[in-house]
């Protein structure tokens, strides 16, 4: 069932081509959205995630479910060499998953849009992963001062209104990566870290300026173009990096 799960959905192994580190796995799921398809996922869950799956109203949203969560049994219990149905997972403080017994040794994080997700696993580095469709409809100018920095806006500001739209969310995946790899929740964070939205080739960030932030390995990012009319980022720390995350009090 497991080969049967991977070839079904068309997963992937994206290659780093020097985007990111060779001991970290980015892997493309592209989601089966037909009616059927549930049929074979659901047998690669357990009770209670089926159970999370039907409670999703729309059958696209169960599916996108169903086929991720599948998958990232399957590539874990790879590295862990267990039985996909027999993981179990657990959540940080921010609700980010991480998998019972390895948080200490094993960093994932997931992501998807439309019939597209991304899952990203490393045994050396904590990351974190965001994937957005590039023509989806964002009244962005309207976000830019919740979401960006003084000089995200700026920069955004002065491109037209197509070219600053796809800025905008090359700036959100970068956000939500590098928020998502030391597992703080999106609205926690989004003010404390700046990219520069038209950069191309990787990105360093520095610890947020924060006191209690300072422990905080500083970042690299990279934008990940492999999918036409999506745009995806991928954050991850330096080797030794893996268990890197905040508690809820460091944001005070």
């Amino acid at each position: 069932m497991n080969k049967n799960a991977m070839h079904a959905t068309a997963t992937n192994l994206l290659r780093p081509a020097g985007r990111w580190p060779d001991d970290v796995m980015l892997w493309h799921v592209q989601i089966p959205l037909s009616p059927a398809a549930w049929n074979w996922l659901q047998v690669c869950l357990p009770d209670d995630e089926q159970k999370r799956a039907l409670r999703y109203r729309h059958n696209d949203d169960r599916l996108r479910f169903a086929a991720t969560r599948a998958i990232l049994r399957i590539l874990l219990a790879r590295h862990t060499g267990s039985a996909p149905l027999s993981l179990c997972f657990s959540s940080g403080a921010f609700g980010r998953p991480e998998l019972a017994g390895y948080g200490e040794t094993l960093s994932f994080n997931v992501t998807h849009a439309g019939q597209h997700a991304l899952i990203a696993i490393s045994e050396q580095r904590c990351i974190g992963v965001d994937i957005e469709f590039i023509r989806r409809v964002i009244a962005w100018k309207a976000l830019l001062e919740t979401v960006c920095t003084d000089a995200e806006q700026r920069a955004l500001s002065a491109r037209d209104y197509i070219s600053g739209a796809q800025g905008f969310l090359r700036c959100w995946t970068a956000k939500e990566a590098a928020l998502k790899a030391i597992g703080v929740g999106i609205w926690c964070g989004v003010q404390r870290v700046s990219v520069d939205p038209f950069a191309d080739g990787a990105q360093y960030i520095d610890p947020p300026a924060i006191s209690a932030w300072n422990n905080i390995s500083a970042l690299h990012l990279h934008w990940v173009d492999d999918l036409s009319d999506y745009i995806g980022c991928i954050a991850f720390g330096p080797p030794g990096s893996v268990s890197t995350r905040l508690r809820k009090s460091t944001l005070c």
